[in-house]
């Protein structure tokens, strides 16, 4: 269709409303304010004058629908919101005609191949820079705030609600993903004749039901979802939306596979007796207690699925529509995650280097093996420059503990001042260090990421890890000025702990801490454990002598796996099924309330990298998401750098070692 100039009219809102209703209204489900009408009104007017009842102003108002419901504005159009729709749409116009619109089967731009550039989509995220996002469990998605934190004063009237909203929305946020595995569904019946049979045998499938709904139902059987927690009278409770009731794990049998701690959320299976229980009967208090058979965690659920169901939600804030005003979080649309996902694979060139954790700069055991570890990068850069293979790391990350000894506040303040001096030392010693390797300086962005010993909450925690508060802030200026100076603008980077990087289409997650030891210290250990450890110990038994056998008479060796591959898999399930970096209570973690949400990993991350030093190298995939830790840089038993080398083109890690 060839477009016409139309001479403007002057337009009522009166004779626009039943055409906009029919379309917006009726049509996409979307209501439209008097300012908005208004606004809509003189655009109309003034575009199409005569012609405004014709198809042109039929699509442009579809236009105008899809543009609202792609970036999730709302039910309501407001006048401001209409406004910056109809900027963007007049921008993109001028390009291409509106005829050529009109034919569109969409209304977003798409970017051109040569367009992209993977260095606008390889950016650091601490929990600052992240956009704060909150599940809302009425309308199922998630409302995505780029609005700066606020003062002293007022973040501290927000912790209050914000510590209670934490668990609540972590709660909402694992029942709705429940509510998609195909396991916790709703059973359809075809008949009124199969539902009487499935209420007469009981059998109602794997539904969840509310604390709430268990009352004057005794002995019958139940699935609950909750929260894990104790009560005054120390006592097992599980605790949801509407209510908690007492556990008695005596018989429990737990899923093999992940750790039980307080603080977790999980599912359980059993039977309600009105009669147990040790807690008083108060009025507003479910009496009685819940014998738990069966205990479980809620299944993880792959990244792509995820995705989708959230609408694809820019939840890191890299991509955004630039005719937007403001900060405005858009949706990624799948043809430009096609086109990243292309980009990043032919990126071979690409990768990064994570040394370690607890790179105590005070040793000099540790700035050897560093020297020996630049000394080779230098030349593997210089190797790669004369060979033209641009095999350069994008980043390499350091990570904490950068002292052996916590940084603390003294009654002298004499004391306090030899110890920051000591501090600040440290880094001076590394800037030195990497002044005699100039192709590393100008070509690697350094990044580093503190441990428990590190300022500034060392000065209260004193290096102990549940003291240390989380999300921990980055090391300061003040001690890194040397280094900041050595190398180019904008190539070093202080993170956080824990922290993000977004490379094109990957999500990569860092955290540092000591999960093995505190899974397996509080680890829920029950009855029926003892039971499957001899169960346990006579299979491997039986294992073991068929391998012997096999291997005498020349055949092929049963593999067996180690316990330190088994404790790897029980954290990485543990972890990625409760979809939080922080899944205990709050007195073995605390939590920032302002920035819970940098703690939540749903959907998934691509790749998640612990640096547990307590623990050995690992890599672990679930559902899709990578994991892997690496240990401490240099065990206290020998003389070898620990690293890893990751290709995000191939998604694969290389655990090496250099011996110096």
């Amino acid at each position: 269709m060839e477009s016409t100039t139309s001479l403007p009219i002057k337009l009522q809102p009166s004779n626009l409303r039943p055409f906009a209703f029919r379309i917006l209204s009726k049509k996409h489900g979307l209501n439209i304010n008097t300012d908005a009408l208004a606004v809509l009104t003189e655009t109309i007017s003034f575009k199409f004058g005569f012609d405004w009842k014709g198809p042109r102003t039929h699509q442009f108002l579809e236009d105008i629908a899809k543009i609202w419901k792609v970036e999730d504005r709302g039910l309501f159009i407001d006048g401001a919101g209409l406004k910056q729709i109809i900027k963007n749409m007049n921008q993109k116009s001028e390009t291409s005609s509106f005829s050529d619109k009109a034919t569109r089967s969409d209304t977003i731009v798409d970017v051109g191949e040569d367009a992209l550039n993977w260095d606008d989509y390889f950016k650091f995220i601490t929990p600052e820079d992240q956009p704060r996002s909150i599940f809302d469990k009425s309308r199922k998605q998630f409302n995505i705030s780029t609005k700066k934190k606020g003062s002293l004063f007022q973040s501290l009237s927000e912790n209050l609600s914000l510590s209670i909203d934490t668990f609540n929305n972590r709660y909402h946020l694992l029942s709705d993903r429940l509510s998609r595995n195909e396991n916790f569904q709703k059973s359809s019946t075809v008949s009124i004749s199969s539902l009487s049979m499935s209420l007469k045998d009981g059998n109602l499938a794997n539904e969840i039901t509310l604390i709430k709904n268990v009352l004057g139902r005794d002995g019958q059987k139940f699935i609950l979802f909750g929260l894990l927690s104790k009560n005054a009278n120390d006592q097992y409770i599980l605790e949801d939306s509407t209510d908690n009731i007492e556990l008695n794990l005596s018989q429990t049998h737990k899923t093999e596979g992940s750790f039980y701690c307080t603080g977790m959320f999980v599912i359980v299976e059993g039977i309600y007796s009105a009669s147990g229980g040790s807690s008083n009967q108060a009025h507003d208090y479910i009496g009685g207690c819940f014998y738990v058979s069966t205990i479980g965690q809620p299944p993880a659920e792959r990244r792509e699925k995820s995705l989708d169901a959230y609408g694809n939600v820019d939840f890191l804030g890299i991509h955004k529509q630039a005719a937007v005003s403001g900060e405005k979080i858009t949706k990624i649309t799948k043809t430009l995650k096609r086109k990243l996902t292309t980009l990043e694979r032919s990126l071979i060139d690409h990768k990064f280097i994570f040394v370690g954790s607890d790179c105590f700069l005070d040793s000099f055991k540790v700035l050897d093996g560093l020297k020996k570890f630049f000394q080779r990068l230098e030349n593997s850069i210089i190797e790669s420059i004369e060979s033209d293979e641009k095999s350069t790391p994008l980043a390499l990350v350091l990570t904490g503990s950068f002292s052996s000894q916590p940084l603390h506040t003294t009654s002298s303040s004499t004391t306090a001042i030899s110890q920051s001096e000591t501090y600040k030392s440290n880094f001076d010693s590394l800037t030195n260090l990497l002044g005699n390797y100039p192709n590393i300086v100008q070509t690697c962005k350094l990044v580093l990421i503190p441990g428990k010993n590190d300022p500034w909450q060392s000065g209260y925690s004193l290096g102990a890890s549940s003291m240390n508060y989380f999300p921990q802030r980055s090391i300061p200026n003040a001690f890194v000025n040397r280094l900041e100076e050595l190398l180019p603008r904008g190539n070093l980077i202080l993170g956080w702990n824990p922290m993000r990087i977004n490379y094109l289409s990957q999500e990569i997650v860092i955290i540092k801490d000591e999960y093995m030891n505190k899974c397996k210290r509080n680890d829920i250990v029950f009855t029926s454990d003892l039971e499957s450890e001899q169960e346990r110990t006579r299979r491997d038994s039986a294992i073991y002598e068929e391998r012997i056998e096999s291997i005498v008479q020349g055949g092929n060796r049963t593999e067996i796996l180690s316990s330190k591959i088994k404790h790897a898999r029980k954290l990485v399930k543990t972890l990625l099924d409760q979809g939080n970096l922080q899944p205990y209570t709050k007195d073995l973690k605390l939590i920032n309330p302002q920035y819970a949400h940098a703690l939540r990993i749903e959907p998934l991350p691509t790749v998640l990298i612990l640096h547990d030093a307590g623990f050995d190298n690992f890599e672990v995939t679930y559902n899709g998401c990578k994991v892997v830790n690496i240990g401490q840089a240099v065990s206290e038993n020998n003389r070898k750098l620990n690293y890893a080398e990751y290709h995000p083109s191939s998604k694969k890690f290389e655990f090496k070692d250099l011996h110096f």
